[in-house]
């Protein structure tokens, strides 16, 4: 699933193309910081950014069963190799930080203060994905230059703390007098109102994940919630993509130029199947969010060798295994079975969120000129989240709100975002959800929160549906289920001995075999600082 689409560094290309600007005794292959150009390094920081979401993200889907892992292994152990993460960890540390570091400096020094809040929010985003992924990493001692290349680690709480510090300076640069705004700000067009509630929703973000080891949670959160947050689609902080395959790196998003054509991924069973069967109607954004190449589950053993063997002993009954049916056509969770003749029969990314194809049962073989072509997106943020969360923090910590009504604005919205979300000519009027569809759903949910009796049902619920919502993120859906161990009923391994979940990954290999003050890992059954849960919590 990982095809590396390598950003082109905007920031040294570009500021070549102005060499009109330097001195003509200047190297323009060593440029310095206070010689560039800095909405040229914001935009190679958004761009790296968007790279290194892709990875996370993908990583972070398979252990959340949003889509089906890879067929490496028959153990969470040996799923993943540290070689995998090479390439996220260099565009954290080489790429998107030490630009953000450069970029905080050059844009304060020029009072370019939306430039720097920008720099500071991405740096942040950054580090506490890191954590959210490795556990400990290196922060204190990781940009000293050539006075340090062996950093330590630092804890996760501290490296946290300083994300908080982060933002809190980001918004400092933001009510400050700007002398510009930048020329291309990928997400906001420079605007420091969405910005501001950018950074007030991961403020919340981080509250509510570390909940569990925070006593000041609660009050956090609320003073978050009565400010500033991302209210509505128009401020959700996504990257956007376009169908344009004339440049390098292909501007398409990644799941769309890895599927159509010829699928490489497997959806996950588990998560097409709930949103067929969960409620009393398919769920209403099934064919937005997938594509189905066949409208039938083949009888050929040779397609789909899982017809023929048998329902692992300690899967309960209900369970889905082998496919979701309907030509809904994906893998189980660590299925490390061969790969069959099937690329052109599996189900792929829809509409939304990778800018493919709407599925009005067209029974016919994704291509490329399908669809959006492409022109999809990465959701790092979008309001209706930021309903699920402070219904699970409401719900909870008892946080102001009732978490009733915020799990209906959730879902509301994150269900408008997706079938809205193409133009109506790529949507086949026969089969687009209806206000009857979207309403029926609603309904169901409610009414059975209504019949939950006691809090761990109801998260439950809050959960599931943020866990839909989130299709595209899976960082997000990785956390919830290691805070909460929820969706509960998620998709068992099919080897019964498949090992301890991965609670944190793998340190990657530029990291422990060339750092001899990081020592590598020995099991990814390591917690992060803000999960307590213990051990066996989820599987």
């Amino acid at each position: 699933m990982k095809k590396i689409f390598h950003i082109l560094f905007l920031a040294i290309g570009l500021s070549l193309a102005s060499g009109c600007d330097l001195d003509l005794q200047t190297d323009p292959n060593n440029l310095s910081p206070d010689t560039a150009n800095p909405d040229f390094i914001l935009n190679s920081i958004q761009f790296g950014l968007n790279e290194f979401f892709f990875e996370i993200t993908d990583y972070t889907m398979e252990a959340a069963r949003m889509v089906a892992m890879e067929p490496r292994a028959s153990t969470y152990e040996s799923a993943y190799q540290p070689q995998d993460f090479d390439d996220m960890w260099q565009q954290a540390y080489l790429g998107i930080m030490s630009d953000a570091n450069n970029l905080m400096t050059l844009a304060e020094e020029r009072e370019l203060f939306i430039h720097a809040g920008i720099a500071r929010t991405i740096k942040a985003y950054t580090l506490i994905s890191l954590v959210d992924f490795f556990g400990d990493i290196p922060l204190s001692e990781a940009f000293a230059g050539s006075d340090n290349f062996l950093p330590t680690v630092d804890d996760g709480a501290n490296v946290y703390a300083e994300a908080k510090s982060l933002l809190d300076m980001a918004l400092d640069n933001f009510a400050a007098t700007s002398l510009n705004t930048p020329a291309n700000d990928l997400y906001y067009g420079g605007d420091v109102d969405k910005w501001t509630a950018l950074v007030n929703t991961l403020k919340l973000r981080i509250a509510l994940t570390t909940r569990l080891v925070d006593s000041n949670a609660a009050s956090e959160i609320n003073t978050l919630a009565a400010g500033s947050l991302i209210e509505d689609a128009s401020g959700d902080w996504e990257h956007p993509f376009s169908s344009n395959t004339t440049t390098i790196p292909d501007s398409r998003h990644p799941y769309f130029s890895d599927n159509y054509g010829g699928a490489a991924d497997y959806m996950s069973n588990y998560f097409m199947n709930k949103l067929l069967t969960d409620k009393s109607i398919p769920d209403p954004r099934t064919r937005y969010y997938f594509y189905r190449q066949t409208l039938t589950i083949s009888s050929d053993v040779n397609e789909l060798p899982c017809i023929v063997e048998r329902m692992p002993d300690h899967y309960p009954e209900g369970m889905v295994f082998c496919n979701a049916g309907g030509g809904y056509w994906g893998r189980d969770h660590i299925d490390n079975d061969g790969i069959p003749p099937d690329n052109q029969l599996r189900t792929v990314f829809g509409i939304y969120p990778a800018g493919g194809k709407f599925d009005a049962d067209d029974d016919a073989i994704a291509s490329f000129s399908d669809g959006l072509q492409g022109a999809g997106i990465h959701p790092y943020m979008q309001s209706s989240w930021v309903k699920f969360m402070l219904a699970e923090a409401a719900l909870t910590l008892g946080t102001d709100g009732d978490p009733r009504e915020l799990l209906e604005s959730g879902i509301r919205e994150a269900i408008d975002k997706v079938v809205s979300f193409a133009p109506d000519n790529l949507i086949d009027a026969d089969f687009a959800a209806t206000e009857s569809d979207i309403d029926t759903y609603v309904e169901d949910v409610l009414t059975a929160y209504d019949a939950a009796t006691t809090d761990d049902e109801r998260l439950n619920i809050i959960i599931d549906e943020y866990y839909i919502a989130l299709y595209g993120n899976g960082l997000e859906a990785y956390n919830n289920y290691r805070r909460t161990g929820k969706p509960a009923d998620i998709q068992l391994p099919l080897n019964q001995q498949s090992g301890p979940f991965i609670r944190s990954f793998l340190y990657p290999s530029v990291v422990v075999n060339r750092n001899q003050n990081i020592t590598a890992k020995t099991t990814v059954a390591t917690q992060v600082f803000w999960d307590n849960n213990p051990p066996g919590f989820v599987e």
